[in-house]
């Protein structure tokens, strides 16, 4: 329902009565519960020491179901924090655990995020096959919320391969399903790529139509990772829309979030987007200094292709 301050509330009465009682499986519960919260929120750090303490509890107890949970879990934060090898390597763990205690829908989670990295790896046939393999298992378990996530990621891919009427078809049938559900984090996921996809139809009136109702969903979930991305392409079209002004105020918010996160892949692109605006308004001195903060950080964090995007700018070229 998206009340997540209601639900960390509920989850933290559980963690003290737990160590009241000493029930430590019911703690590593109750902790692996809050690190989600605690993601959503952009705590990340926060979110990590509690699934360490999850996973401690769990190799203790030998309760593997609650370690996969928490493997699971702590690679999407180093996936967050580009550390995608170390990532991979607990949802290869993870995927071992489920395959041995036969437990069908943590697969299909590992199957899931590692198509996340190896989709970053540029190996999107790979991807794609670890996604077929996810919706069969959501298709047999009749996991219609996971079947929703398998959709939108298989969009995604087809979007790359330029299919883009089969990837609104799908982004789409996700958008049925998280409605139908209440899924609201599914939702807003699937908005924002069909907003993408007429972008690059050049239908920008009903793209922005998408993001903000992406924006509003979240606002309302406190997802402010989802958010800053939102407000980044908003910002774009407000500017193919000469409304140079409004756009700066959003990639502003995004930066600022940006920096809230630790998100260095946003923040230098937000930044980079505000040196291009700023050049266009005749603030030359601002835009350079901008620009080489933007290529600074991009370097600093080995975003190669982005590097190469802000190296290119014509502020930094003349």
């Amino acid at each position: 329902w998206g009340k997540l301050e209601d639900a960390m509330a509920l989850h933290r009465e559980g963690e003290r009565i737990c160590r009241q009682l000493g029930n430590l499986d019911g703690l590593q519960i109750s902790l692996n519960n809050q690190a989600l919260i605690l993601q959503a929120w952009g705590k990340l750090e926060e979110s990590m020491a509690l699934l360490k303490e999850a996973e401690r509890i769990c190799r203790q107890l030998g309760r593997l179901d609650g370690l996969q949970t928490s493997l699971n879990n702590q690679a999407l934060i180093l996936q967050a924090w580009g550390k995608l090898g170390e990532a991979m390597a607990l949802y290869k763990e993870q995927e071992r655990i489920c395959r041995q205690l036969g437990k069908l829908d943590g697969l299909s989670a590992s199957l899931g995020n590692q198509a996340g990295i190896l989709y970053a790896w540029g190996k999107l046939d790979e991807t794609m096959a670890l996604l077929k393999e996810t919706e069969r298992i959501c298709r047999q378990l009749g996991n219609v919320a996971g079947l929703q996530r398998t959709f939108g990621h298989q969009a995604i891919i087809l979007q790359v391969w330029g299919k883009l009427g089969d990837a609104m078809a799908l982004h789409k049938e996700q958008e049925r399903i998280c409605r139908q559900l209440g899924r609201l984090d599914g939702l807003s996921a699937s908005l924002g790529n069909q907003a993408s996809i007429l972008y690059a139809w050049g239908k920008l009136d009903e793209a922005m139509a998408l993001l903000r109702e992406e924006e509003r969903v979240c606002r309302q979930l406190g997802n402010v990772a989802g958010l800053q991305t939102s407000l980044g392409h908003q910002a774009v079209i407000l500017h193919d829309w000469g409304k140079l002004d409004e756009a700066m105020a959003l990639h502003k918010e995004k930066e600022r979030i940006c920096r809230q996160l630790g998100d260095p892949q946003g923040l230098a692109t937000s930044m980079a987007n505000q040196a291009s605006l700023l050049a266009q308004q005749g603030l030359r001195h601002e835009a350079v200094i901008k620009a080489q903060e933007a290529l600074a950080i991009a370097q600093k964090h080995g975003l190669a292709a982005l590097a190469k995007h802000i190296a290119g700018l014509p502020i930094l070229r003349e």
